[in-house]
């Protein structure tokens, strides 16, 4: 069962999440979806698209110490091994749907803060990869969904509601220790590796991930 992740409303202080809700981004059709990356290193350094290196940084410090404390509950063999955070803009056009698929293990902790507007669809949790006994956690407007994958039990989805575009905050804690990780999971680190090479591939011309 989908049962590591925790819920968190009104998870954004005020002056942050109106700040992400009004930024311009380009305009999306309604099958498409746009992701505008923007990263912290643990070095202090930034990588930015849509937002400032001044606002990532705050934005780091005013939240990292909460999602390492939520990553040593969900994972807690996982928090020595944070290397960056990723704070990318999401947005999905109304009629966008992305299959089902578990996280890649470079992510830690995985979060989406939904962010507008106020009516749309949520993020669809499974039991497996097929879709079994789907649990969907409802959009509202500064909520936030936080788990820590695992290679058989961390499926999820996400679409528009075929009405309007989809913004959400993906906000992850990120490593490049990937063995380490295999190692903690108890996965095959040479298929591990192999197939988030893949993925990208498979997921462009096939629309799905192994």
């Amino acid at each position: 069962m989908f049962t590591n992740f925790k819920v968190i409303d009104d998870f954004l202080k005020l002056d942050h999440f109106n700040f992400l809700i009004n930024i311009k981004l380009n305009d999306i059709k309604n099958k498409e979806i746009k992701i505008y990356s923007n990263k912290y290193f643990e070095n202090k350094r930034c990588e930015n698209s849509c937002l400032n290196s001044d606002f990532i940084k705050d934005f780091h410090n005013t939240y990292h110490a909460k999602l390492i404390d939520l990553l040593r509950d969900l994972y807690p063999d996982k928090s020595k091994l944070w290397d960056y955070s990723e704070f990318h803009i999401v947005e999905t056009g109304a009629d966008y749907k992305y299959p089902i698929h578990r996280d890649t293990p470079f992510k830690l902790l995985s979060g989406v803060v939904y962010l507008s507007p106020s009516i749309n669809k949520g993020t669809i949790l499974y039991e497996n990869k097929v879709g079994k006994n789907p649990t969907t956690i409802e959009w509202k407007k500064n909520r936030a969904l936080f788990f820590s994958r695992s290679e058989k039990t961390s499926f999820h989805s996400y679409e528009g509601d075929g009405i309007s575009t989809r913004r959400t905050l993906v906000y992850n804690l990120m490593t490049t220790k990937l063995k380490e990780v295999c190692k903690i999971e108890k996965s095959n680190y040479q298929w591990i590796k192999t197939r988030e090479f893949l993925n990208p591939y498979i997921h462009r011309f096939f629309g799905k991930v192994l």
